[in-house]
């Protein structure tokens, strides 16, 4: 349990090494994150271990470790072959966005256990302990471990062996229930997955110093678990003046961003559906949709509306910015299925804290217990349809109508004011950090 948090005076450089298993990209979910809670901390420096492929897209960190399976695969056969690579500062060729495979894409869509399966078999070899990687930390001389807290067994026998190497404070960070066993499948490799990582998060919870979560639901079940005080840190923006709503788009604009995984494309539909019975005798909204999520051919199928629904190209996050902001409702979709359910109950969506940055009216739709749904219902954030009887209903209320548009766009905004003020954020950070820091000189 952390003491009083101790506030220092003076210029500190502290060297956080940040480890994941994405790419630190400003267009991904994880590296948009970072960016926003680390981005404009003074006197801070950071250096990234990617577990994975792919190519780093941030001016902010200058110092990217990666290790993909692809090298490893090649090392076990040259030796020669470097496990471990790193980009150059201000690398030009890292920049623009990425397109994934497209076997890369069917696996993600399709989930397939032994893909996961021979990724961690991959890693088990252990030839990724090299020169390289022991280089790349002995030169950063890094004062903190920052890691993200997950069911994957390469990424925790990452974060195990920079403990036991650096012997330095670590820090994680939750974002889903990858712990507890309130989840279903009828597989039985995700539940021999779930036991063995289990074991291994619990070593993490151990060796941690301080563990973040998103969420209340998810603060109260790990303290329980961990028997810990675990702290909430969301994603913030500086909230000083709200953007003015004008409702000047014919017809209206409907916006989702994000991910359609996890079940959401089938909410999705279903406010799609809703949607096209409105426009039935004038087409009064479109619903665009901004995902980076591969689309499979049911999930194309689900969403084929032609005169009501948009699928949009991948944009970046400051193109994203201008896009909420020209919107007139923006959307947010939870799985009514219990499956899907179970695996996000504990999680808080970043992107909602766009949302309310935007200045813009929110229509959610899931089951309350989900904690991105009772959050937005607490601090009435959105205008909610809980059960699938409900969509329709209160989609056409907001469509009707601009008074309550505007009603919950200032809403939405209060709720950014009161809990996501950046500065804040960042502060209580910042001293978290520092004093784990010095506890350990």
């Amino acid at each position: 349990m952390l003491k009083d948090i101790i506030k220092y005076d003076g210029v500190w450089n502290m060297r956080i090494l940040v480890v994941s298993c994405s790419p630190w990209r400003n267009d991904n979910n994880i590296g948009n994150t970072y960016t926003n809670i680390f981005y404009r901390i003074d006197n801070i420096e950071i250096a990234y271990i990617c577990c994975g492929g792919g190519r780093p897209d941030t001016d902010f960190v200058k110092h990217h470790l990666h290790i993909s399976e692809k090298n490893i695969l090649r090392n076990l056969v040259n030796p020669k072959h470097k496990c471990a690579y790193t980009f150059p500062d201000n690398n030009k060729a890292a920049k623009g966005p990425v397109k994934q495979s497209k076997v890369y894409d069917f696996m993600r869509t399709h989930r397939f256990q032994m893909f996961f399966f021979l990724r961690d078999l991959i890693w088990s070899f252990k030839n990724w302990i090299c020169d390289d990687l022991k280089k790349f930390v002995d030169d950063f001389k890094p004062d903190l471990i920052f890691a993200h807290f997950l069911d994957r067994s390469y990424l925790n026998e990452m974060i195990i062996f920079l403990k036991a190497y650096t012997k330095l404070p670590l820090v994680v960070y939750a974002w889903d229930d990858v712990y507890t066993l309130k989840q279903f499948s009828l597989s039985p490799y995700f539940w021999i997955n779930r036991l063995l990582q289990r074991r291994k998060l619990r070593t993490i919870a151990k060796l941690s110093s301080l563990m973040y979560v998103i969420s209340e639901k998810q603060k109260d079940e790990y303290d329980k678990a961990f028997k810990g005080n675990c702290k909430i840190l969301y994603k913030g923006f500086e909230f000083s003046k709200q953007p003015v709503y004008e409702g000047n788009n014919h017809p209206l604009k409907l916006v989702y961003s994000g991910n359609i995984g996890s079940g959401r494309y089938k909410t999705l539909a279903l406010i799609a559906s809703a949607l096209d019975e409105i426009n039935r005798d004038k087409i009064k909204a479109i619903l665009y949709i901004y995902t980076s999520s591969p689309f499979s051919y049911r999930i194309k199928r689900s969403l084929y509306f032609p005169e009501s629904v948009r699928i949009m190209d991948f944009v970046s996050s400051d193109q994203l910015v201008f896009i909420l902001q020209e919107a007139d409702v923006l959307i947010h979709v939870e799985s009514f299925d219990i499956r899907e359910g179970l695996k996000v109950r504990l999680s808080f969506s970043t992107k909602l804290v766009d949302y309310f940055k935007s200045g813009r009216s929110i229509y959610a739709v899931g089951a309350r217990r989900l904690s991105s749904i009772d959050y937005l219902s607490t601090n009435k954030g959105a205008l909610i349809a809980y059960r699938k009887s409900q969509i329709k209903n209160k989609l056409e209320i907001l469509i009707k109508s601009e008074g309550i548009r505007k009603q919950y766009a200032k809403k939405s905004w209060e709720c950014g004011q009161k809990n996501h003020q950046i500065k804040s954020i960042q502060n209580n950070l910042e001293n978290d950090l520092k004093y784990l820091v010095e506890e350990n000189l």
